[in-house]
């Protein structure tokens, strides 16, 4: 699915790689004449910015007989146009055990003058275990260029940096540059590109009576890479370069890493077991909640829902866990992954057969299966065989019922850790379209002011998602926001929650409410909109073109029904006309109009049954989703009787 848009992303980066080009990576602060006087650039004349280069500098040091990773960073960005002054707030992320020596950034005016970053405007955030520089370049205009540079240490030296050539707006010159060590071996895997031979040029560094070996991959003029609706995340289509150790030689010791998933498998199996245990709090646990009267799959489906509502979720957590499953259920909370844990030890001592799977969530980035690396993986699910049926879990989303996973979850592929070498096994998604129904009756007054009743029913993941929005508000702040987003402000008179708690059954709301001013009157004339919950306002992809594909994590209908009871004295004056508009079977909109005498009814259909677009498709995708913005927008004219028929 993914050749066609990956094949043409590689023939503009192979000719990226080839171009020769006079721009340079000069020192900091050394801004050429020609970088100032910059308006616009020919490859991309409606930038908001442009990378003038992009460096990396990596080399394992030796500092107080311990081996560390020192990365250089050099930016330099031209600021085209307001929206491009975005680019001057930063926020620079590094593991929190990393150290940052050195940071310095500076603004130069299109006249030349600069203007220095003060240490005192650099703040420190942390998250977990990322930590962040944030600052915020003073005295950015249009025409500036922008500079940052900083240095800072690794003791993770079997992971080199990855580097990324490509950012969100064009690049002219995007280099990495490595210096080895005697003794140390990677391997070098390249994504969304074809490979690059490196210049190897020897260097000799104080202190060393021995020369070195630099490597340098350099790409130019590449397109840019946007964040765009419904992209996974942007690392999945960047050109990147990727190490990974395999060896350490030196006259002492020799030292062979991790280079094929077996051996991955096996080390990271030996990491869970040290929390795979039959612990008595877990076997007092299945005691308690009588197993034996039910079948394979009630046993199942009964442990995943205690683990899943009776453990509060802290975090959603990574591939690691650090707390045993005995303090997990002692303490009533956890991790996801860590509950996750609980729950394969719980299946374990059941009967079934159950391991950890690793998994990199949607916005991770998928996996390359030709790269057995750890770090692809950012969690842990539970995976179990009963008979021959399999089950993925993850227990971390309290309202997510059991043969659903989390919508982070929906990607291809899981590693399972098991006793043996491991394989790649198929993330199951749901089969069923995640409906949204919607039954409204309303009635409009002379003045134009709405009274309606509205029942609308979530199912699947839609349900999911209300129940999860339900639980971070107030009932009626979320049912407000939900008719304020179509009918802007609303007066609720009252409200009916049903199946909040039974995540098996359909999410239902009864909503009695009125909106002032719904009609816009003029004169003897009511204009107004249908008041239709589901509507939309827009279209969500804006963009002429998309060079990466469209993913959606899940497919989704909307079936609507409304009548709206015209006021006394009034008649139906124009409506829209009815559109169907089926596109292939994966992209269908109805909808048709109803006129009686002192009603007017609508019956709305809108379904989508396909996940992924390919940039071929794009362009009637964002046809189709016009079509329906429009449909949603059009008018309904209401006049007097009697002016009407002295129209006539």
């Amino acid at each position: 699915m993914r050749t066609i848009w990956i094949s043409v992303l590689l023939i503009l980066l192979a000719g990226a790689a080839g171009i020769n080009n006079a721009q340079e990576i000069s020192k900091f602060g050394k801004v050429s004449d020609e970088e100032l006087q910059m308006v616009s650039i020919p490859e991309d004349p409606e930038a908001d910015a442009v990378w003038l280069f992009d460096r990396g500098d990596i080399e394992i040091i030796l500092e107080n007989n311990r081996y560390k990773l020192k990365l250089k960073q050099h930016a330099r960005i031209k600021i085209l146009s307001e929206e491009g002054k975005e680019y001057a707030n930063f926020r620079i992320p590094y593991w929190h055990e990393d150290h940052i020596i050195s940071l310095k950034a500076h603004t130069v005016l299109p006249g030349g003058k600069k203007i220095k970053l003060d240490g005192k405007q650099i703040f420190d955030e942390q998250e977990k275990n990322l930590k962040y520089k944030v600052f915020a370049l003073p005295g950015v205009e249009i025409g500036a260029v922008i500079e940052y540079e900083l240095e800072k240490i690794s003791e993770y030296v079997h992971l080199l940096e990855p580097w990324y050539f490509q950012n969100q707006e064009f690049t002219r010159v995007s280099q990495y540059s490595v210096v080895m060590l005697p003794g140390f071996s990677y391997h070098v895997f390249f994504r969304n590109t074809f490979d690059i031979e490196p210049t190897v040029e020897d260097i000799l560094k104080v202190g060393l009576s021995y020369r070195l070996k630099e490597y340098t991959w350099t790409m130019r003029n590449l397109p840019p890479v946007k964040n765009e609706p419904y992209m996974r995340t942007l690392e999945d289509y960047r050109a990147a370069l990727h190490f990974q150790l395999i060896a350490f030689k030196d006259q002492y010791q020799y030292i062979k890493f991790i280079d094929s998933w077996p051996e991955l498998v096996k080390k990271q199996r030996s990491f869970y077991d040290k929390y795979l245990k039959e612990e008595t709090e877990l076997k007092d646990l299945l005691q308690k909640l009588n197993l034996q009267p039910l079948s394979d799959l009630e046993k199942i489906k009964t442990l995943y829902d205690y683990v899943r509502e009776n453990i509060v979720t802290t975090s959603r957590g990574s591939q690691y866990i650090s707390t045993e499953s005995g303090n997990v259920l002692k303490e009533s909370k956890g991790t996801g992954a860590e509950k996750n844990i609980l729950l394969v030890n719980l299946l374990n001592l059941a009967g079934f057969n159950a391991d950890p799977l690793l998994l990199s969530t949607r916005s991770h980035g998928r996996v390359w299966e030709n790269t057995p690396m750890l770090e692809q993986f950012n969690y842990m699910l539970a995976y179990v065989q009963a008979g021959i049926n399999t089950y993925v879990l993850d227990t971390q989303d309290k309202y997510c019922p059991f043969g659903m996973l989390p919508v982070e979850d929906l990607v291809e592929t899981g590693l399972l850790i098991d006793e043996g070498e491991g394989f790649f096994i198929k993330i199951p998604h749901p089969r069923a379209t995640n409906m949204a129904y919607c039954n409204t009756t309303s009635e409009l007054s002379p003045e134009g002011d709405l009274r309606a009743a509205t029942r609308v029913r979530y199912e699947g993941y839609r349900a999911i998602a209300a129940r999860n929005e339900l639980a971070d508000s107030e009932e009626k702040e979320f049912i407000e926001e939900t008719l304020r987003e179509s009918f802007g402000e609303v007066e609720i008179d009252s409200f009916e929650i049903q199946g909040k708690e039974d995540l098996e059954s359909p999410l239902a709301i009864l909503v009695h409410y009125r909106v002032p001013a719904y009609a816009q009157a003029n004169g003897n004339m009511l204009y107004l909109s249908a008041p239709i919950l589901n509507r939309f306002e827009e279209n969500p992809f804006k963009r002429e073109k998309r060079y990466f594909p469209v993913e959606f994590p899940y497919n989704i209908a909307d079936s609507e029904d409304l009548t709206i009871s015209l006021p006394e004295g009034f008649q139906v004056m124009e409506h829209p006309q009815a559109v169907i508009n089926r596109q292939t079977g994966k992209l269908t909109f109805m909808n048709s109009w109803k006129q009686e005498e002192t009603t007017i009814k609508l019956q709305r259909q809108f379904m989508r049954q396909q996940l992924y677009f390919q940039p071929r498709e794009y362009q009637e995708l964002r046809n189709f989703y016009d079509s329906v913005v429009q449909a949603d927008q059009g008018q309904i004219v209401l006049g007097r009787a009697e002016a009407a028929a002295e129209g006539r």
